[in-house]
């Protein structure tokens, strides 16, 4: 699998992303041939999800699923707010939007969807370490 990644990552390096990607993906039980990993900021965020979602703010994750991948853009911005909020690290949140857009990029909607995608997620974050 391939995975590349663009824009500026505090605390973590390309392999640790790459490699947790990779492990997200067996815990899920899934695989993808390409993954795309975009941090932006909040204003980029803003115009995608306005245009792609109809949504005029700003929002964590957003998932573009291709046909053997996705491309996963994060809002490093709110990831920032999220992970004070929560009180654990920017790494930590980090992973914990890759895990939901990953997810995503599977074919999994929380909008639309039972919970399937809800309780795949928790076990997912059980089993790579993020519970």
């Amino acid at each position: 699998m391939n995975v590349e990644v663009s824009g500026s990552i505090p605390h973590l390096t390309r392999r640790e992303i790459a490699a947790f990607t990779r492990k997200v993906l067996l815990a899920a039980g899934d695989e993808m041939r390409q993954v795309s990993i975009a941090l932006v900021d909040d204003a980029t965020m803003r115009n995608l999800n306005r245009k792609f979602r109809h949504e005029n703010k700003t929002t964590d994750v957003l998932t573009f699923p291709a046909e053997d991948g996705c491309e996963i853009v994060i809002s490093l911005d709110q990831a920032r707010r999220q992970a004070r909020q929560e009180k654990h690290s920017l790494a930590t949140e980090l992973r914990y939007l890759l895990v939901h857009g990953l997810l995503h990029g599977l074919g999994y909607d929380h909008e639309t969807d039972d919970g399937e995608m809800n309780e795949l997620e928790v076990d997912v974050r059980e089993k790579v370490g993020l519970d």
